[in-house]
């Protein structure tokens, strides 16, 4: 049940599409506001998708609130045009755009709330349509009666008993043609599958809702016995490595929204993170908004990955001691040990004879390698390995190296070459002093 009064004195804005479940939602508010003491407006979005039919539908609802005196809030969208541009459903687009509306509202104060008239019915819906999608217990969890400042005051009641209600008040509303159109997934479901299911098992919608509440107070703990697993450092987020599947996806989801992605990640991308704790270290699983998963240490690292373009990570560059801009690195060279030089600002020595007359300043490529002390030879991708070098740094860090083959004299503040280390006979030894910008 909701706890009507954290509301008093709160902006609650209506979701008002001007059919039966909305127009009874905005009276049923309306009855409550004096005890409760809230505040009432409406927001109404035309999806741009039944032509005149919609623009009437939206007369409808602002004409009715101009009448009881309530604000009414207007969008209009060519949600037809989104889908297209998007390459999305219509569906999609259309509760993307009403996102976007509701969010505006929260955003400028105009209100607290948004309520909607999500009902028994729609969480069965939603459960039997995430199941049949392949979606866990998180997924089958369904919505709930308040969340992220939406509110849904008759998500306990059934289809019927919202009907009853507006007959019992001659609530007036309008009919969407579209509502029954089966051409939409959701309304195939609830349309053929559901009455169908509840035919063979009665009160398949009850349980079916019932679940979702369920799965919810079981999904909330399993978050709770997950955040051990998480840390977060500088932007990114490490989730400790765990066997215990459940708690470790879960800890993955936590860090996966503290970056951003909410959605569009798929059960294949929750493997492939899961698999990466028996993968060699710095092996990286690719996900959705330009994020990254990678394999350290001591866990699994989740951060936001910035490709080294142009504009980030200059042009290769003949080697010479002008020094070399890299973008995030800045790589200066001495012809004697800087002043003041510490250990921190990764000063290194070469002799500056032995290098080949065609080395450049440039960024990592496939198949570098890299002279080992003592002789023998190891890819830079072992190199960056052993040394635990994130991911995200090993394009942007500067290397001497051949202009046109894949030998690695310098590793800019990391480590030298066997053939341009510093000899007793050494004459012209320079400074390599590299810099994070």
């Amino acid at each position: 049940m909701m706890d009507w009064n954290k509301f008093f004195q709160k902006k609650i804005c209506v979701a008002v599409s001007g059919g039966i479940d909305s127009m009874a939602l905005l009276h049923y508010l309306i009855s409550q506001r004096a005890t409760v003491g809230y505040q009432l407006s409406v927001v109404h979005c035309e999806h741009g998708i039944r032509g005149n039919e919609s623009v009437s539908d939206g007369l409808f609802v602002q004409e009715t609130c101009q009448r009881i005196g309530v604000p009414c809030y207007y969008f209009a969208e060519d949600c037809i045009r989104l889908a297209k541009e998007g390459k999305m459903s219509v569906e999609t687009a259309a509760r993307e755009f009403r996102k976007r509306c509701f969010q505006t509202l929260l955003d400028e104060g105009k209100a607290d709330y948004v309520a909607t008239a999500h009902h028994q019915g729609d969480e069965a819906e939603t459960v039997l349509f995430r199941l049949a999608r392949g979606a866990a217990l998180s997924g089958a969890r369904g919505m709930s009666q308040e969340s992220d400042r939406m509110i849904r005051p008759f998500l306990t009641w059934s289809r019927a008993e919202i009907t009853a209600y507006a007959a019992a008040q001659n609530v007036a509303f309008r009919e969407d043609k579209t509502n029954t159109d089966v051409a939409y997934t959701r309304n195939k479901i609830r349309h053929e599958v559901l009455p169908t299911l509840e035919e063979a098992v009665p009160g398949a919608t009850v349980n079916l809702a019932r679940f979702a509440v369920l799965a919810a107070e079981d999904d909330e703990l399993l978050y709770e016995l997950s955040a051990p697993l998480l840390s977060q450092v500088k932007g990114e987020w490490q989730v400790a490595f765990c066997e215990k599947k459940p708690l470790f996806t879960r800890a993955c989801l936590t860090a996966l929204k503290g970056l951003g992605l909410e959605k569009d990640y798929t059960a294949a991308h929750l493997a492939a993170v899961y698999r990466l704790q028996s993968s060699e270290r710095g092996s990286v699983a690719v996900l959705p908004k330009n994020i990254r998963a990678e394999k350290r240490e001591k866990g699994i690292v989740f951060y936001r990955y910035q490709p080294c373009e142009r504009s980030v990570c200059a042009e290769e560059k003949k080697f010479s001691e002008e020094g070399y801009d890299g973008g995030m690195y800045e790589v200066n060279v001495f012809s004697c040990l800087p002043t003041g030089a510490v250990d921190e600002e990764k000063v290194l020595r070469i002799d500056g004879d032995k290098l080949p007359k065609n080395a450049v300043f440039r960024f990592r490529k496939e198949g570098d390698f890299i002279a080992r002390f003592g002789g023998g030879e190891k890819s830079l991708k072992k190199f960056f390995n052993e040394r635990k070098t994130p991911v995200d740094e090993r394009a942007r860090l500067p290397l001497i190296a051949e202009a046109d083959g894949h030998e690695v004299y310098v590793v800019c503040g990391e480590e030298i070459s066997e053939k341009v280390k510093v000899t007793a006979d050494s004459r012209r030894i320079l400074y390599i002093k590299t810099c994070k910008k």
